[in-house]
């Protein structure tokens, strides 16, 4: 019943407001006299790309000036949260375009200024005291952070105190209690993406942060793995974590489609990634080898940054991860 009225009122906004799951937007509305936040289409434009003169994406040559430049900036904190996570025995993997970007161009897509990284819950938990009691650079930090345009939204981020712009995305997966098959991943699938989809549509957002992190933390282990505990020697399935309203349509993993961790190069060095990375990019990108069609626009803006900032930018692209 739960589920039914709440598919009916996504099936209305959708028809009323062009809603989708997963792009968020600062719009107020009133339903019933109720001001709510809603999710609409994303009106984001995508950046046109001459791709006439390759013949193999794979040829697509690195980025160039200040673009590639904040791009090893970032190589250079994702070297420190590799030292960290290896010698803490963390378990993490590179995921979504730093992954695609490893895969087919062994280092960063062309275009891409962002890294993402995912990890197990057991070891994200404990990630953000370690690396900010282990980090080599003072100006290096960990902490949760919370969408401000999304209020559901929270996931840690390795920030950096100089550059504003300058981070790292970390990502959680949970672990499920069996390893769900056939009918019951289906089932499954549509329970996670259900309560992460609740969660962004809670007409009474949850203000404190702590109080969010319970909440997930209630509905990831008594409502999605009904207060069974989990044991790892089982190789049960791996969901994405309700902490972010990812767009894939598929959330579910099987065990063994990410362990064990294997290596692959990113930019001239070996950092962890899934068992089956094919599978993985598949998920998300279908063909990741074909061209796309289109990219979208860069997170950030060389303009944007202070004299200050470019200096830092340059320092850490230099290898500069010591302060």
């Amino acid at each position: 019943m739960e589920e039914k009225k709440e598919n009916l009122l996504l099936s209305i906004l959708k028809n009323i407001f062009s809603v989708t799951d997963a792009d968020y937007s600062h719009k107020l509305v009133r339903i019933c006299g109720i001001r709510i936040r809603i999710l609409k289409s994303s009106n984001k434009k995508r950046v046109k790309v001459n791709y006439k003169k390759y013949k193999d994406i794979t040829k697509i040559p690195p980025a160039e000036g200040f673009l590639r430049d904040y791009q090893l900036a970032l190589f250079s904190i994702l070297k420190e949260f590799d030292r960290i996570c290896t010698s803490h025995n963390l378990r993490y993997w590179l995921s979504g375009g730093t992954l695609l970007g490893a895969k087919r161009h062994k280092g960063f897509i062309p275009w891409d200024d962002d890294v993402d990284v995912d990890m197990i819950r057991e070891d994200y938990d404990k990630f953000p005291s370690i690396f900010n009691a282990c980090t080599t650079n003072p100006d290096l930090y960990c902490e949760l952070w919370r969408d401000k345009n999304a209020p559901a939204t929270c996931i840690l981020k390795i920030k950096h105190r100089k550059i504003k712009q300058a981070f790292i995305d970390i990502f959680p997966h949970d672990f499920y209690y069996t390893n769900a098959r056939g009918k019951d991943k289906i089932k499954l699938n549509k329970k996670v993406r259900r309560y992460r989809r609740m969660l962004s549509l809670s007409l009474f957002k949850i203000k404190d942060t702590e109080k969010l992190v319970k909440k997930i933390k209630h509905l990831t282990e008594d409502v999605i793995n009904e207060k069974i505990e989990v044991d790892e020697r089982l190789r049960p399935s791996i969901h994405w974590g309700l902490d972010f309203p990812h767009r894939w349509h598929n959330w579910i993993y099987d065990y063994r489609q990410i362990f064990p961790l294997k290596k692959i190069e990113f930019e001239g060095y070996m950092f962890n990634c899934p068992a089956d990375t094919d599978f993985m990019l598949s998920n998300i990108y279908g063909d990741y080898m074909k061209f796309p069609k289109s990219i979208c626009p860069h997170h950030t803006d060389e303009e944007s940054f202070t004299d200050l900032e470019r200096a830092e930018i340059i320092k850490l692209a230099k290898g500069g991860i010591n302060g």
